[in-house]
């Protein structure tokens, strides 16, 4: 790690537990210092589009920790478009632990976490999420959203950051199948969610800004999309940080003008550029650990290999991008989403997505604490190697540096790696 990086994360681990506030200031300073210099002194390597997405990311993410005035927190799967429409500002645990990780400044929170009684098996985004707000550097919201979507986390850390903040939460029942009565079930809560936010705030929706994110959703999810077969004949210059912008720009940034105009741009530039594959394709299935030195070094720029995709950011690839009613159109991504129901649900899409992207290989990587992607492993690896893609199932913490092995996560994938250039 950069030295100054861990220098920084010294200092905020030493200064956190008596001056809150004064560490809240210095992360907004210091992520805000690093979203402008993304915006206007942008890495070469990247394209443009990536370029712009580094700071719209930046921006959406840390911009509630300066004010946490008209700022709710949600899950990564709350449907926002109401939210965008209605002018909130949205935090989100894995935003919040991703800037941490990347500032080298997530021990001191996860300890507090831990210390106040949450498992060390839990996932480390959420400890994060919640030794900030334990901790008194995440400002208040004004109420939490949040879905019961794939995450289990999600149930202790939502539920015990608003009993900590004394506000309202209002929680969206995700069945584990779609039909035409579960896509109706979701839809009248997504309708409840907006009393509820009218009733605990002063923010008021007007339906045409809802049609319009909404239709600026479909808009995006439609050119990632459009993405799939461009980028199945053509190699870019990436990062592994690249793939969590994406991620982001579909979920919680999901109906804003920046995910659509990175969508397109990206689009755009994918199509001018020329008809190439260079080293071995991969594709990840979960979170990334992006901040992770070793894996970078490997990963990030070289010919040798690149991610194509991250299964995550493909999740609604199957939802119904016709339907004209919004709550409907919201309900059913939550309901088709990959990552919903059966394990073999998103193994099959995974599968679809290697198949559309021609990768030559997958890593499953099974982030510590969430048992979904864990629990699934062995059985995608079965299925997806049937299928004829080399899957390397790879252990590891998208979040936690002292809970990752440098040497074992190099060693086994130079030799992942190294078996798939022998395939090729």
């Amino acid at each position: 790690m950069n030295k100054a990086i861990e220098l920084f994360g010294r200092h905020i681990y030493h200064l956190t537990p008596n001056k809150p506030l004064r560490v809240r200031k210095e992360l907004s300073f210091v992520y805000n210092a690093s979203g402008l210099m993304c915006k206007y002194f942008p890495s070469k390597k990247l394209l443009p589009s990536r370029q712009f997405m580094q700071w719209a990311a930046a921006d959406s993410a840390i911009r509630p920790l300066k004010d946490g005035n008209g700022s709710a927190i949600v899950s990564l799967y709350t449907p926002c478009e109401i939210l965008h429409a209605m002018g909130i500002k949205l935090m989100f645990p894995e935003a919040l632990a991703c800037y941490l990780a990347a500032a080298g400044s997530e021990r001191i929170f996860i300890e507090t976490a831990e210390n106040n009684g949450l498992p060390k098996t839990m996932c480390s985004y959420h400890k994060s999420f919640i030794g900030m707000v334990e901790s008194g550097v995440l400002p208040k919201p004004d109420f939490i959203i949040n879905t019961t979507l794939a995450c289990d986390a999600n149930h202790l850390s939502f539920r015990r950051a608003a009993e900590y903040y004394h506000v309202p939460q209002f929680i969206i029942d995700v069945p584990s199948a779609h039909s035409p009565s579960n896509t109706e079930y979701v839809a009248r809560q997504l309708r409840d969610a907006v009393h509820f936010i009218e009733t605990n705030s002063t923010f008021r929706l007007d339906p045409k800004k809802l049609e319009d994110s909404v239709n600026r959703s479909k808009r995006t999810l439609q050119n990632f999309r459009d993405v799939i077969p461009v980028r199945a004949s053509r190699s870019i210059s990436d990062e592994m940080t690249s793939q969590i912008l994406t991620l982001f720009a579909t979920h919680v940034m999901l109906g804003t003008e920046n995910a659509e105009k990175y969508s397109s741009d990206f689009l755009a530039e994918l199509r001018q550029c020329e008809e190439c594959k260079k080293g071995v394709r991969l594709l990840w299935v979960h979170t990334l650990p992006y901040w992770q030195d070793a894996l970078r070094d490997l990963i990030n720029f070289t010919d040798r290999c690149e991610i194509v995709a991250c299964d995550m950011s493909l999740d609604a690839m199957h939802v119904n991008l016709e339907e004209t009613d919004p709550y409907r159109f919201m309900a059913e991504r939550l309901l088709k989403n990959t990552a919903n129901g059966p394990c073999e649900n998103r193994i099959s899409a995974v599968c679809e997505l290697a198949e559309k992207l021609d990768a030559d290989g997958v890593i499953w990587y099974c982030h510590w604490g969430c048992k979904q992607t864990a629990g699934a492993s062995a059985q995608a690896k079965e299925f997806l190697e049937k299928k004829g893609f080399p899957t390397l199932i790879l252990d590891g913490d998208g979040c936690d540096s002292n809970n990752v092995n440098d040497g074992q996560t190099i060693t086994r994938t130079e030799a992942f790696l190294e078996l798939l250039e022998n395939k090729k």
